[in-house]
């Protein structure tokens, strides 16, 4: 096994073992035992994935205002908030660890201009 290999199944280890994943999945299983709010944050997981990574969105702020006022029924509820902070906090964790990657390494990419 390479270097790499032993510190990206160390990294992963670390995050499974860190409290955002923790409080992740804690409220992950709060959620599952729900069947009707977890359709609901699903269904606005679901939306706010399509706007953020959509190409055709214009006004990307005024677009996730209106999603929220459209689901603000589930937004206000105690494990729905929860849960969508958790799981907020842990991407943020992982997008950190990749961008961390990625601006540490010389990877020309100039081919996608």
């Amino acid at each position: 096994m390479s270097r790499v290999d032993e510190l990206t199944q160390a990294l992963t280890q670390a995050i499974i073992e860190s409290d955002e994943y923790r409080e992740y999945k804690e409220l992950e299983a709060d959620i599952m035992r729900q069947p009707d709010l977890k359709r609901a944050v699903d269904d606005f997981r679901r939306e706010n994935f399509r706007l953020q990574y959509s190409d055709d969105v214009e006004d990307v702020i005024t677009s996730t205002d209106e999603l929220n006022n459209r689901y603000i029924d589930v937004r206000q509820q105690p494990a729905a908030e929860r849960f969508l902070a958790a799981e907020m906090a842990l991407c943020r964790m992982v997008q950190e660890v990749c961008m961390t990657v990625v601006g540490a390494i010389d990877f020309n990419m100039d081919f996608l201009q």
